[in-house]
């Protein structure tokens, strides 16, 4: 017998499954979410912001086989230069004082991106890591067969660091050489299309950053860069070889990206 009263309790029942099966799969795909944000350290996040780098140009090759050219400022252009920089992350505004013009051409043997943890003021300005390697380092083939190296940002204290060694005993090279040959630098975009361009990076590429080795402030805190390839002392200035440069253009292959 036909009973609408029953009816009505069954289309019940099966709107509210309907829902709670909803409210599952919506808090599935929110754990899910939670879960590649973690893994990924926040990269999703600027990928999503950042993802489209636009070419401004083509340049010539790159050549890996010069090292870095470095003009120092004088503390008068120093006074000029300096500027505030607002964080791409958060309403931090650093005060970057430029301590000299940089351009840097090699091979990418590491790079990171953790955004997942800002602790201060440092990690709001440089978001992005890279390790490059030139003159006999920077050649793919013979990096890959003699070392390795990998660079990474501890979560906790905050420390960059470009871990490398040597495959082989003794090395291919001799330390001072290869010491000297490569760095780990912490890059500071100056627009968004260069953080884009700085996430289209990948390891073994050929790449040229051109812009100004930087001191950074805010409200009393002050970081220095590296002004050498052979400081690697942390008592050195830049704690140990660590180039912090403020990136007006990228080149990747023969695209240039401002």
């Amino acid at each position: 017998m036909y009973n609408d009263s029953d009816t009505a309790a069954i289309d019940a029942n099966l709107d509210l499954d309907t829902l709670k099966h909803q409210r599952k799969v919506e808090k599935s795909f929110v754990f899910f979410l939670i879960f590649l944000i973690i893994i990924f350290k926040g990269w999703f996040s600027f990928w999503f912001k950042y993802g489209i780098a636009i070419p401004n140009g083509k340049a010539n090759s790159i050549n890996i086989t010069q090292d870095p050219i470095q003009i120092n400022y004088s503390p008068e252009e120093k006074k000029q230069k300096t500027f505030v920089h607002n964080s791409f992350i958060n309403k931090n505004k650093i005060t970057i004082i430029p301590q000299a013009h940089y351009e840097l051409s090699g091979t990418a043997v590491a790079f990171n991106r953790s955004f997942l943890f800002t602790y201060n003021f440092f990690d709001s300005a440089a978001l992005y890591d890279l390790g490059t390697a030139w003159g006999k380092m920077g050649d793919k083939n013979f990096y890959k067969k003699h070392y390795k190296s990998y660079s990474q940002k501890n979560e906790v204290t905050g420390s960059r660091i470009l871990w490398t060694q040597a495959k082989d005993y003794p090395p291919a090279l001799p330390m001072e050489y290869s010491t000297s040959h490569y760095s780990h630098s912490h890059l500071v975009p100056a627009n968004r299309n260069v953080m884009a361009a700085l996430l289209k990076i990948r390891r073994w590429d050929r790449i040229k950053i051109t812009g100004d080795l930087i001191d950074m402030q805010f409200k009393g805190q002050k970081y220095n860069t590296s002004m050498s390839r052979n400081d690697h002392d942390l008592g050195d200035r830049g704690n140990g070889s660590c180039e912090t440069i403020y990136v007006k253009s990228v080149q990747i292959g023969k695209k240039v990206y401002k």
